[in-house]
């Protein structure tokens, strides 16, 4: 248990560090990008995504989650694993060439297969990179993993801003995905000490079947609920709204998804590998409570800044979404600080958390579908934001229900931090009526409630903090 402690500290600290970092390069990137390329040009991009991103699924099939979990895993079943998906990956590649010219003519697009083509490579490299990549995961090796992906952003991030600012418009942003998989196929195989055998034995797999068809089931039906808000604004309101919507959900849910990323990978690693429940639900509620006290500060910032920093330094037609962002930040503080898929994976429930996928996403496709009553991009909005808020209630019900002993510690632990947020926001909108929308004002707001939160924390979780300071990581270090 002390080694594994060890290794969570490490895992913690190593995650965080490539979130800080990766996330303020792709903000600065971002908004660099914002000031050469269109919301059309991100549209095209978002539409890429939302095409694509149905391949990538089926690139890993949940076995990757088996890999992580399994207590054992011999290389005959690595080897077998890594054929599938680059079977998969090059698939991608080739669907993306064959039915190009019909997406595009569907979506009314312009050379949609020409991109779609060149960004399917991204995907190959993907599937190439899983295995390895979750044999780092399983070891809890996320100093390496961390390092590969800095490195990834700096070298596309580079590469992004120097073709838009030649005008390569939508290929500076494909450069960037395809470059950051690049480079981290590079120093993955470069550093990794596995290599694939040309062996293949899907018998092998027989044990894992049963979890990694929960797994990839919940990945596919999360896909189609979470993607149709897309869709619909691709096709209601076209690709320039797209565009707004996309950039929107990416400076908000970015951050926090990153975060919530890297908590989620090393909670899943630890929690798979403990037995005793005690020592599950206290470790469950330290991980909660760290993502808390992270994505929770960063999204206030986004609340509070968001007006100022577009009416100052973004054209009259990126405006409608600082009302957007607003909206995705608020509802990013309840979604993205709980942990259900990771409590029902690491439990074996994978089977549970499908059925659960299956009934709230109907109900996130059921609200949504108002939106075709109305053509407006906020109601989309609004009633996605909706659905993603009732299906993540129900998975955490279910999910803290797995636990026993929850109750006494998911109010102060994640209840208590998420209203306490929303109590500092409305101090930010109380001096808005007094203060103009300058930077000075801006900077003060930030001062004031960041304050605020963070002495709020500070005196109510001291011990769990204290354990979490840097001087602690360096002592395990």
């Amino acid at each position: 248990m002390k080694n594994l402690n060890r290794n969570i500290k490490q895992s913690i600290y190593w995650n965080y560090i490539s979130s800080i970092v990766i996330h303020a390069i792709s903000l600065v990137t971002s908004a660099a990008l914002l000031k050469f390329l269109t919301p059309e040009d991100f549209g095209i991009l978002a539409t890429l995504f939302l095409v694509l991103g149905l391949g990538s699924i089926f690139i890993g099939q949940g076995y990757i989650s088996a890999i992580i979990r399994e207590k054992i895993i011999d290389h005959t079943i690595l080897s077998t694993v890594f054929w599938i998906n680059v079977g998969f990956g090059i698939m991608v590649v080739v669907l993306s060439f064959i039915l190009g010219d019909a997406l595009g003519d569907y979506l009314e697009i312009n050379r949609m297969q020409e991109y779609l083509t060149f960004f399917s490579l991204a995907y190959l490299l993907q599937a190439i990179n899983v295995v390895p990549l979750a044999i780092l995961e399983r070891k809890l090796d996320f100093k390496q993993h961390s390092i590969i992906h800095i490195y990834a952003t700096i070298v596309s991030a580079i590469l992004a801003i120097i073709l838009a600012v030649y005008q390569y418009n939508v290929y500076s942003l494909l450069w960037r995905g395809l470059s950051a998989g690049i480079v981290v196929t590079i120093l993955v195989w470069y550093n990794s000490k596995w290599l694939p055998r040309f062996t293949f034995s899907y018998n092998s797999l027989k044990d894992m079947h049963k979890f990694s068809r929960g797994v990839l089931g919940t990945q596919l039906l999360r896909y189609g609920a979470n993607q149709l808000d897309n869709l619909m604004v691709l096709k209601m309101l076209g690709t320039t709204d797209l565009g707004i919507y996309n950039r929107a959900k990416t400076f908000v849910q970015k951050p926090a998804r990153e975060i919530h990323a890297k908590t989620r990978s090393v909670a899943y690693s630890a929690l798979s590998k403990i037995e005793d429940a005690e020592e599950y639900r206290n470790l469950l509620f330290k991980f909660i409570l760290l993502l808390t006290m992270i994505i929770i500060p960063l999204l206030l910032i986004v609340m509070i800044t968001s007006d100022t920093l577009i009416y100052s330094y973004l054209s009259e037609e990126w405006y409608p979404m600082i009302n957007i962002l607003k909206l995705l930040a608020i509802a990013s503080i309840i979604i993205s600080t709980t942990l259900p898929t990771q409590i029902l994976l690491s439990l074996g429930k994978s089977d549970t958390l499908f059925k659960l996928e299956l009934v709230s996403n109907i109900l996130k496709i059921g609200i949504l579908l108002i939106a075709f009553q109305y053509a407006s991009l906020l109601t989309i909005v609004c009633l996605f934001l909706i659905g993603q808020l009732i299906s993540n209630l129900l998975q955490n019900i279910f999910a803290y229900r797995s636990v026993e002993g929850y109750q006494n510690l998911i109010w102060k632990y994640h209840l208590l931090p998420v209203t306490m947020a929303f109590f500092v926001y409305g101090i930010a909108i109380l001096i808005d009526h007094f203060l103009s929308l300058t930077i000075a004002s801006m900077c003060f707001k930030i001062i004031i409630c960041l304050g605020i939160y963070g002495y709020y924390a500070w005196k109510t979780y001291p011990d769990v903090l204290k354990s979490l300071s840097y001087k602690e990581l360096e002592k395990v270090k």
